[in-house]
């Protein structure tokens, strides 16, 4: 079925009514479908609805950035603590772990561990900290030799960041 409106112009199938049950839409579609144009915007109003939303975008950006903030940003490493947790005899050995505790920061804790008496100087050691971890645990092997038993002296002694020492006494039966 055709409609005849302006030259050149062919429409197809039943139209919109002359009027809508729609209302104000229904004369929308209607002048739409007669002119080929579209009507001008009408202002939008910002209802409470509206502003609502925004809102709450608003807030619920800035908790995001608040919860990245914090789980990105941590304090720099400090040691909390220092203690020997444990020693394991092992035939002729005593192996001695001891516990550095931190602040939770991430990096680099340096320590040294003392046995005496002792033939050589002691050799400083780094471990790596990750960001929330809240201890080290570093260990030592204290060697004995010959016959018989021997008492050692055992220390756990922090060089940075921060300081701290904890020591044991060891018995070395070979």
């Amino acid at each position: 079925m055709s409609a005849a409106g302006p030259p050149g112009i062919v429409r197809r199938g039943p139209g919109v009514p002359v009027s809508s049950p729609a209302g104000q839409a229904g004369q929308t579609a209607e002048q739409v479908w007669r002119t080929g144009q579209l009507p001008p915007l009408a202002k939008r109003r910002r209802g409470p609805r509206r502003a609502a939303s925004g809102a709450l975008t608003v807030i619920l950006l800035a908790a995001a950035g608040v919860v990245l903030y914090l789980r990105l940003h941590h304090a720099p490493l400090r040691v909390t603590g220092v203690a020997i947790t444990s020693q394991v005899t092992n035939g002729c050995a005593v192996n001695v772990t001891g516990r550095i505790a931190t602040n939770g920061g991430a990096g680099t804790v340096s320590y040294q561990w003392l046995i005496r008496p002792q033939s050589g100087a002691p050799q400083p050691a780094n471990q790596s900290v990750t960001a929330g971890q809240d201890a080290v645990y570093v260990t030592v092997a204290v060697q004995g030799q010959g016959q018989g038993s021997a008492a050692r002296e055992v220390a756990l002694q922090v060089l940075g960041p921060g300081t701290g020492t904890a020591s044991v006494r060891v018995v070395l039966n070979c």
